[in-house]
């Protein structure tokens, strides 16, 4: 690609490309992340990142010391000139991408990028899984965070409403998600994500509805099973045949905790579409089997699909 004076040079490698497709895809990304869809160890990651923002292809955020936390991670985002540089890369490979969308990185780190992360690992870690896959197909993955065109309105990608209407009561936003294809059925499963960092009261005592418990949000998930909404959300992902949503949480002992307020609360009828399992399974092996189901009472140990 042409370089204008003030640009640096910049060689591009199969997994410098994808680095750069993948932090347009999900608007930014970490270390961590780039390392596990890129197939590379950290340090790999970290000096083909630092390289590309040396090229002028990356710039970003994060990098600062924050009272309690230690240092943050440094995200990466693409700047205009790399997104040319990935289009053209496409192109000549007969693919296109989208158009630039500038990241709007209004600070130089927010408490909620710290959830974001952990959202970002469970996805690489399904786009790295997947790819192992010879039986299904990764169709797509979902972010909340990033925006989609509804007529002519923006949304964010995984927002919905439980009921007709747009009433706030109703609105539902899942953290994350993803669709896998079963190639010889064609079959289409959607797995929906909820990151739990362990700071969410589950239960509350109070009747006033102004405490928002992990419970009420996934009663908030059983009335959108029950409205039968959900089988149509995602059009260009297909209609799906099968659903679960998937908590990835903190400990083992807060998914006991999780699994016992649910079992008190929330009807059995819909307790067979819910799976819980710990972030470090999660960054270890996304399709483990060992996915457990809302009810306390059940022992059985899951995988999220079949013939693996």
């Amino acid at each position: 690609m042409p370089q204008s004076p003030g640009q640096a040079k910049v060689s591009l490698c199969f997994r410098s490309l994808a680095a750069l497709d993948a932090i347009h895809r999900y608007r930014y990304l970490g270390v961590r992340q780039v390392a596990t869809i890129c197939d590379v160890n950290l340090k790999s990651s970290s000096e083909m990142l630092l390289r590309l923002e040396r090229g002028r292809l990356l710039r970003h955020f994060g990098n600062v010391g924050i009272r309690g936390y230690g240092k943050t991670p440094k995200v990466y985002f693409l700047k205009k000139h790399g997104h040319a540089l990935l289009a053209e890369e496409r192109e000549a490979q007969g693919f296109e991408i989208g158009s630039f969308r500038q990241a709007n990185i209004s600070t130089r780190w927010s408490p909620i990028m710290f959830h974001r992360l952990d959202t970002l690992d469970v996805l690489a870690c399904v786009e790295r899984d997947c790819q192992k896959l010879s039986e299904y197909d990764l169709i797509d993955t979902l972010v909340e965070f990033r925006r989609e065109r509804f007529g002519r309105r923006w949304r964010n990608e995984t927002t919905d409403f439980v009921a007709e209407g747009s009433k706030p009561s109703d609105k539902i936003v899942p953290d994350a998600g993803f669709a896998l294809r079963h190639i010889e059925s064609g079959k289409i499963a959607l797995f929906l994500i909820e990151i739990d960092r362990g700071t969410t009261r589950l239960t509350t005592e109070q009747d006033d509805g102004d405490v928002a418990t992990y419970i009420d949000k996934l009663a908030q998930y059983d009335r959108y099973l029950a409205s039968g909404r959900i089988a149509d959300r995602h059009p260009r992902l297909g209609r799906f045949s099968g659903f679960h949503l998937l908590t990835v949480t903190t400990s083992a002992r807060r998914i006991d905790s999780m699994r016992s307020a649910a079992t008190a609360a929330l009807s059995p009828k819909f307790h067979k579409y819910f799976r819980f399992s710990t972030l470090d399974r999660v960054r270890r092996n996304v399709l483990h089997d060992g996915w457990l189901s809302r009810d306390h009472a059940d022992p059985t140990n899951y995988s999220l699909i079949k013939g693996k």
